[in-house]
């Protein structure tokens, strides 16, 4: 049996059952999506906030001037300027790592969107495989012709109803003969 190669056999029916789902899926991503990103640029500025006031307090205690005496004062300085600098970098790698989430999630909808495209079509193709075969065999009948229904793929619906459809031509053709 030759593979046909024409996945749309039913435009309306299968593009419109496909965007469909793919437009409520769609939706739900984009809400869930929204919601992600709103809280992602809330944290991000209250994060900047955090660094702006940290970075405030450390350069105003560091820009004091210490006596030469007070070598604790010092170390001190020291370590939470250190301290400062990797609290920062964590800072801006946690804002980083906020806006590539964000853009990998978009990057995933739209993936999951074709993906699901593709599915779709091969699913609804399965469905509007047989209806297509089952409406040509009408028209030979109507046309006084008697097809000779032949199996369906092992992948393609509705074979229960492609079953008795075939019992009633059968059944149609043998009244015929008679």
């Amino acid at each position: 049996m030759k593979q046909r190669k024409q996945y749309i056999i039913d435009r309306k029916f299968q593009l419109r059952t496909t965007f469909a789902i793919i437009g409520v899926v769609s939706i739900i991503s984009a809400i869930i999506i929204a919601a992600l990103a709103s809280s992602i640029v809330y944290n991000n500025i209250k994060i900047k906030n955090i660094y702006e006031i940290e970075d405030n307090i450390v350069h105003f205690l560091t820009s004091r001037p210490m006596s030469a005496e007070d070598e604790a004062l010092k170390g001190a300085m020291k370590e939470i300027a250190n301290n400062h600098s990797v609290n920062m970098d964590t800072l801006n790698r946690i804002i980083d790592m906020n806006r590539i989430l964000l853009i990998v999630l978009i990057v995933s909808i739209i993936f999951q969107s074709a993906l699901l495209y593709i599915l779709m079509i091969r699913k609804t193709h399965r469905i509007s495989g047989p209806i297509y075969v089952m409406s040509n065999y009408m028209k030979e009948v109507i046309e006084g012709k008697w097809p000779n229904p032949r199996p369906l793929r092992d992948k393609d619906e509705l074979k229960t109803f492609y079953h008795l459809f075939g019992q009633m031509v059968q059944t149609l053709k043998d009244r015929d003969e008679k």
